[in-house]
Parts: structure tokens; sequence; C-alpha cells
């Protein structure tokens, strides 16, 4: 199984006070199975980040809870880098998707991008905007 992670739910792992704290924690529970492949792009690592710094002020021992996540003991996915030849079909993904109802960050049409290239099973976020273009867990 191969599953993709978005910005909102890797934040809500590490943060009590977001409203999908809990819920982060019951999905992880859920997908935490064998020969399970997680992944995210280095989009979601920046959203990820400045959204940590954001809410927190600049407290660093909050960022560390994050930097933790993404690079040390509570790491369980994988970080892909784009190359600047995917910022295309990326582009390609925000033509046809974004409409004046469906507003869509590049970040968001690069996990797309990342789901249809890998052919993932799904991708675990809170934001319906995904929902007709690929199978969300929530």
């Amino acid at each position: 199984m191969i599953i993709i992670l978005d910005t909102n739910f890797l934040f809500a792992l590490k943060s009590r006070k977001d409203q999908y704290h809990q819920r982060a924690y019951e999905l992880l529970t859920e997908i935490q199975k064998e020969n399970t492949k997680y992944f995210t792009n280095y989009f979601i690592l920046n959203e990820t980040l400045t959204l940590a710094i954001n809410r927190s002020r600049g407290n660093l021992s909050f960022l560390e809870h994050y930097i933790s996540l993404f690079f040390g003991k509570d790491n369980f996915f994988q970080v892909i880098q784009n190359t600047p030849q995917e910022f295309v079909s990326i582009l390609e993904i925000c033509k046809k998707y974004i409409t004046p109802k469906r507003l869509l960050s590049f970040a968001d049409a690069s996990l797309i991008y990342l789901y249809q290239k890998i052919n993932a099973d799904y991708l675990i976020s809170f934001d319906s905007h995904f929902d007709n273009i690929l199978t969300r867990k929530f």
C-alpha cells in the first residue's frame, strides 16, 4: 500500500491544539501496517514547517517536534524531491483542476502529481478540495 501525506495531517500530529490532532493520531494508528510506504514532498515539508513557525509565533521548542517528524526519531515517511521538469506537470494539474470553487495551491497540485506518479492508494488530508480527484482518507 502507498499513502501520500498532506500538510494538515502532518501538522495535526504534533499540535495538540489543532482541531484535527485526535483524528490524525487515529488515522496514524489505522494506517500503520506492514508493507505500507508513506510519502510526501518538499513543498509539504515547507508548508508544515512554515505553519509550525507561524502558529507557534516562532517558538523553537514547538518547531523541534516537526524537525523530529521530518528528520528525526518520529519520521515514518519519505520526502520526495520534485525536479524542475516535474514543475511543468504540476502546473498542468493546476490548470486542469483549479476553478473558482476549487482553489488548489501549487503544493496541493504537487501531491496530486505525486499520487498519480507513484500510483498511490490514497492521500491523508483534511482538505476536501482533493475530493473527486483522488481517494482521500480523513
